[in-house]
Order: structure tokens, then C-alpha cells, then sequence
């Protein structure tokens, strides 16, 4: 019976201890409701910096705060502090992209007396990971990491390790720009759902808005799950 007792205290301790672990800080909670603009955004970015700690413990609490707060205002910022940490899970989630334009070509490498392939850089998509590395037109990749490819022909096998690649990962290509060569580090962004369904031929003008609209879908879909206590 004594061990019994035990056993229940120690479950009823542990269980007090989770309900905390994810009960919003008080501080931050309670200046979302300040008067001052100032003092309600630096309460959200607080909130946001101590969720992304524990979001997956958070994010129920996140989610009730933002329906059933009496203050309309923590109700909002609830609800843009939850968005956040669904974006991170989105990110998170997918296969890697760079985000360029290609086209093989052959080329005989100081050192070397054979041509091999390289990829010609022909576009860089506008705000994609390869933009934000500082990838430029007509630089000539000729591996990343320790890939090096024997074939002529290697867009494809190069296309296809980055997808295996999860979104965030960090690689490093090495590239010849202007005849020099180069060791440029990116961070891969995530492939945009609907870019195999294109039409042949057809690009993404606007990856940013196809990105957001990506975004927006999945988090819609993410409340509608919780709201059917999935």
C-alpha cells in the first residue's frame, strides 16, 4: 500500500512537472497585453526565442492560448508565435533544393589531359539558397563535397543527391568562376511542392510567392489536424 502511495505521488509529481514544462512563461505572456507596441512585439519575440527551445512541447499550449485568451491580443500573437514554429517544422520537412538553372558542358581541368562535365549555372532563382550563397550566372560546378562525377552528363545525378538532401543541410560546391577555381558553402532551401508539375519549359517567376502560398497551405491544414484532434 506504502509503495502504491508512492508510486501515485511520484506520478502526480511528474505529471505537475510536464503540465509546466509546458506552460507559457508568465513574464512574456503578460506584456502581450501591455499598452506599449514596443513592449507587446518584444514579448512575442521572447515567447517565440523560449518556444523554439521546446517546440514540440509547446505548440498545444500555443495553439489553446490562441482560441481561448480573454485578451484578444494574446490571442494574435499566440497564434503568429504557433505559425512560426509550424514554418520551422515546414522547413524542416521536404527535400533539399538550390534553386539554379543548368546545362552540362565538357571541360578539360588544369592538371588534367581529358575533358570531364561540369554544370553551367544558366539562372539563379531569386531569393532561393543558391542567391542567398552568392552563386552567380555562368559559374561551372564541379561537385559538391566530396561528389565528383566521372559521367559527361551530370545535371541529373546532381539534381537528384541534393533532393536526397533534407532541407537546412549545409554542403560545399566546388566551382571554377571566371577561371578560377572556388569553394562556395550553401544552406539548401526545401523544394517547392509543385515545381515536378510544371509544364516542360514553364519556370517559377516568383519562387518567394509560390514559397509563402506553400506555406500558408500547410499551416492551414496543420490547425485543421488540431482542431480535429489530430
Amino acid at each position: 500500500m506504502k509503495h502504491g502511495l508512492i508510486a501515485a505521488g511520484l506520478l502526480s509529481a511528474l505529471c505537475a512537472e510536464l503540465c509546466f514544462a509546458v506552460k507559457l512563461p508568465d513574464g512574456p505572456l503578460a506584456d502581450l497585453k501591455s499598452e506599449e507596441f514596443g513592449k507587446r512585439e518584444a514579448a512575442q519575440e521572447e515567447l517565440l526565442a523560449w518556444a523554439r527551445l521546446q517546440p514540440e512541447a509547446v505548440m498545444d499550449e500555443l495553439f489553446q492560448q490562441s482560441r481561448v485568451a480573454d485578451d484578444p491580443e494574446v490571442r494574435g500573437r499566440c497564434l503568429a508565435v504557433l505559425r512560426k514554429l509550424v514554418d520551422d517544422e515546414y522547413s524542416k520537412d521536404g527535400e533539399g533544393f538550390i534553386g539554379i538553372e543548368m546545362r552540362d558542358e565538357e571541360l578539360v581541368l588544369p592538371g588534367n589531359a581529358k575533358s570531364r562535365g561540369v554544370i553551367r549555372v544558366t539562372r539563379v532563382v531569386r531569393d532561393s539558397a543558391a542567391a542567398k550563397a552568392g552563386l552567380q550566372l555562368n559559374d561551372l560546378i564541379l561537385g559538391f563535397d566530396d561528389h565528383v562525377w566521372d559521367e559527361k552528363l551530370i545535371s541529373l545525378p546532381f539534381r537528384e543527391q541534393i533532393r536526397q538532401l533534407k532541407p537546412n543541410s549545409k554542403i560545399k560546391l566546388n566551382l571554377m568562376r571566371k577561371g578560377k577555381p572556388l569553394s562556395l558553402p550553401v544552406t539548401l532551401g526545401r523544394r517547392p511542392s509543385m515545381i515536378d508539375n510544371l509544364p516542360f519549359g514553364e519556370r517559377v517567376e516568383d519562387p518567394a510567392a509560390v514559397e509563402q502560398a506553400a506555406k500558408d497551405n500547410y499551416f492551414r491544414h496543420w490547425l485543421e489536424r488540431r482542431k480535429a484532434g489530430k
